[in-house]
């Protein structure tokens, strides 16, 4: 089984250019003091970081035990 990096680390880019909640917490830190913004940021990325790779084992988990799953995506051809 293979993984698309490519493809995986797209999805980690626009997870973090697009801002979200925890932006908020981030900048209202970094007002405060930078240094609790910095503390802020790096929680809130190690926090997206563990999400999407237990999003990303879970996924391949199905995609491996299940025969009907594991066909689909590796038939599926982008429009083109």
């Amino acid at each position: 089984m293979s993984v698309d990096l490519i493809g995986f680390l797209g999805v980690v880019l626009v997870a973090y250019v697009v801002p979200g909640p925890d932006f908020l917490v981030v900048f209202r830190s970094a007002v405060e003091h930078p240094s609790k913004g910095r503390a802020a940021a790096l929680g809130a990325q190690a926090g997206l970081c563990v999400h999407m790779l237990a999003a990303a084992i879970g996924l391949s988990v199905i995609a491996a035990r299940s025969p009907v799953v594991y066909d689909t995506s590796n038939s599926w051809e982008p429009p083109t």
